[in-house]
């Protein structure tokens, strides 16, 4: 506890960041895989039933955009894996296009 008072600021901020980069490769993030999008109006959505089928803007072939917290993260092509889907990585955005795409989600 005498120990903390004689540290800085300085030295507090940088012992608490490193735990914290200690615990990063635990953190879980929401991957998603975007097969395509479309727009509905509510009525459409109220008439789904099993057996619907919803129209996509994307083209057969086409890769499918892989997004992790919100970020896109790169395009893939989806694959079979030990009998679960999964997918190969095609084309990996930069890691500027990642900053860029976290500095636009801070400041909105």
């Amino acid at each position: 506890m005498g120990e903390e008072k004689n540290l800085s600021e300085t030295d507090l901020i940088s012992r608490e960041s490193g735990a914290q980069i200690e615990s990063l490769p635990e953190m879980t993030l929401t991957t998603r895989l975007i097969l395509g999008e479309c727009q509905m109006e509510i009525a459409e959505i109220l008439k789904l039933g099993q057996g619907s089928v919803l129209e996509l803007d994307s083209m057969t072939g086409q890769p499918l955009e892989l997004w992790v917290n919100d970020q896109f993260i790169a395009k893939v092509h989806p694959v079979i894996s030990n009998d679960k889907v999964g997918a190969q990585i095609q084309e990996i955005a930069s890691k500027e296009q990642r900053m860029r795409e976290i500095t636009i989600q801070k400041d909105e």
